[in-house]
């Protein structure tokens, strides 16, 4: 049968759309929770839309565990301008998410910010491999910050639209760069990170190739968590390894969730791999020992803060790990934009016990 238009399919009742694809948070129920009295929402910035993406490589050894402290601050001045849209893109979702009572004008100028940039097909031009990580990690930390209002009431439909086809069109950017065989960064953390940024804008835009092809490289991410925790990819980032552990772990926490307000059960999967890398980097923030002995070098531990912990508060909220308590108490309110804003309001359990 030659293709119709999926509304002439639907009209002949050909089509039946599978059940709409849903974010991570729920919004109403954490607004009961955490919500507060805001100002007003602020204007929607007048932030110039960045397409290209050129970013300063800084790991100067093999084991990309050293940082060139000169090349490394090129990068974040490269990135600064980038950076400080989603965190502005995030106060205005995270606002509408904590208003109480809630103000659609946090809604709608959330959405007036995204599409400015949509429409101009922001993050669309030139990218080198920094830029492409930094992509990556943007995208993730915008549709995340999406699936918070697209579904607020008084939206503007059309600006909705945009949105959710410009994230498609990104997602598909980054889908090429990110399945090339062969490459370290096809099974280590960046194949996480990739498999949470296209899952979360097929989510925003209920596009479900999308959705799916980010379940498959979450995949083979997780195959690579050996039964005792370890990532062998990551630990070959010697004194680095307890980082990029970590670093592997946040965006597979925040990709369970989206699963499971999708009816996946991504935790379960690989005979639990997420819960056995969780296990092994809790243990190490507390004892880095085992890290130094696997990796063959002792670690750079850093007492972790913000984005460094943000993925403890949905791992703590569904299964209560106690050992996480004191690291939540010490360093919250814990906010990641990378994971779509303000992960304590989002997922914090109030009492910790």
């Amino acid at each position: 049968m030659a293709r119709l238009p999926l509304l002439l399919l639907t009209l002949a009742g050909l089509f039946v759309p599978g059940p709409a694809l849903r974010g991570p948070v729920d919004v109403s129920a954490r607004r009961a929770v955490m919500g507060r009295t805001l100002p007003a929402a602020p204007p929607a910035p007048l932030a110039p839309p960045i397409r290209d993406l050129t970013g300063v490589s800084y790991y100067v050894d093999a084991s990309r565990s050293i940082a060139d402290p000169v090349r490394k601050k090129q990068n974040e001045a490269a990135f600064a301008p980038l950076r400080a849209y989603v965190a502005r893109v995030i106060d205005l979702a995270d606002g509408w998410m904590e208003s109480r009572p809630a103000d659609p004008a946090y809604a709608a100028r959330t959405v007036e910010t995204l599409a400015s940039w949509a429409r101009f097909g922001a993050l669309l031009g030139s990218v080198n491999q920094q830029g492409a990580y930094e992509r990556v990690w943007t995208l993730a930390g915008v549709a995340l910050a999406f699936l918070k209002v697209r579904d607020a009431p008084g939206v503007d439909p059309a600006a909705r639209a945009a949105i959710e086809a410009w994230l498609v069109k990104v997602a598909e950017a980054v889908k090429p760069r990110e399945a090339r065989p062969g490459r370290r960064s096809d099974a280590n953390n960046h194949a996480d990170w990739a498999a949470l940024a296209v899952a979360a804008a097929g989510a925003a835009a209920h596009d479900r190739a999308l959705f799916d092809w980010g379940l498959s490289r979450a995949r083979i991410g997780m195959a690579q968590i050996r039964p005792d925790g370890f990532m062998p990819l990551e630990l070959a980032r010697g004194a680095m390894a307890l980082h990029y552990h970590l670093f592997a772990l946040t965006p597979l926490v925040m990709l369970a969730e989206l699963c499971e307000a999708n009816g996946v059960d991504l935790y379960a999967e690989d005979n639990g791999a997420i819960g056995r890398l969780a296990n092994r980097v809790i243990d190490g923030l507390g004892d880095p020992a085992p890290f130094a002995a696997a990796a063959g070098v002792a670690q750079q531990v850093r007492p972790p803060r913000g984005p460094g912990l943000a993925w403890a508060e949905p791992y703590y909220a569904r299964f209560h790990d106690r050992r996480l308590i004191p690291l939540l108490a010490a360093a919250r309110p814990l906010r990641d934009d990378r994971l779509g804003g303000d992960l304590t309001a989002a997922f914090g359990v109030q009492k910790l016990k």
